[in-house]
């Protein structure tokens, strides 16, 4: 007689870009443990992903070989992260708006988007000279009150060490399967949006300019958090403050450690090629 396990496997043979059935998957070599379909949507949910029911080992390197095979299956890989204390939210509980359309990025521009989110957070000459201005000007040194601009690109690749260093040190994560062009459009395709903003258009924009300039690929989605792996991260001071900068703006905290200010963001840009993103 079959085990179970047996009984209910499925090598899935998918068209390349469209979210696999539910069961265990099957992508070349390969093999995902037993996993179902997130919907999205309110009147008429549709499926925009893939995940495993259970945690996987070594999903570092499951991500890594995922991300490998993209151009042959259609679809980006990402880990599973919560809602901290409710292990369930967001994806058992589906909680995603409509899917957007990614096509309307090409029409975005990242530096538009941030100096425009960087002027949102400046005060007023007047509110900087009443009491907490100095903090201010401190939370966003070295810059002034003018958005610097993008960051410049970087073009020297993590070593293979190091990436090897930071995917295997990951426990035990589930993997989630979106179809996607680029990672960079899993985020609009799948409905996700931070608790306190309405359209995750601009900062999947602002995700993309990181794609191409640094290559910061999308690599653990949760509830109102997102992390990036960042394959080009900064190799000096003067440049990781320039990317702080956008950091600082971008989101209200950083680095899954509550990091608001440029100083600190800086610090933590020079010691792990891994960006967190937190909304409140």
């Amino acid at each position: 007689m079959l085990c179970a396990n047996q009984q209910t496997r499925k090598d899935v043979r998918m068209v390349a870009g469209s979210v696999p059935e539910e069961g265990e998957l099957q992508l070349g070599s390969i093999r995902l443990p037993a996993g179902k379909r997130v919907h999205a949507g309110f009147e008429r949910p549709i499926p925009v992903a893939w995940i495993t029911a259970e945690a996987v080992p070594e999903p570092g390197k499951v991500w890594a070989a995922l991300s490998a095979a993209r151009q042959q299956t259609g679809l980006v890989p990402f880990l599973l992260g919560h809602l901290r204390g409710q292990p369930t939210r967001p994806w058992d509980t589906a909680e995603f708006e409509p899917p957007a359309d990614p096509g309307e990025l090409d029409e975005m521009d990242a530096a538009e988007v941030l100096a425009e989110m960087w002027d949102g957070e400046m005060p007023s000459d007047e509110e900087e000279e009443d009491e907490g201005g100095e903090e201010l000007v401190e939370m966003r040194a070295p810059f002034g009150k003018a958005f610097p601009g993008l960051a410049p690109p970087e073009y020297t690749p993590l070593s293979p060490d190091r990436l090897d260093e930071v995917l295997g040190s990951l426990p035990a994560a589930r993997i989630g399967l979106v179809p996607a062009s680029r990672p960079a459009d899993v985020l609009p395709l799948i409905g996700w949006t931070p608790s306190d903003q309405s359209d995750v258009l601009p900062i999947a924009a602002v995700v993309r300019s990181w794609e191409d300039r640094f290559g910061a690929r999308l690599f653990r989605v949760g509830f109102a958090e997102f992390s990036l792996l960042v394959d080009r991260p900064p190799r000096n001071v003067g440049h990781a403050q320039r990317i702080a900068a956008e950091h600082f703006v971008f989101c209200d905290e950083c680095a899954g450690q509550g990091l608001s200010d440029i100083p600190s963001i800086t610090a933590n840009l020079m010691e792990t090629p891994i960006w967190t993103f937190w909304w409140d």
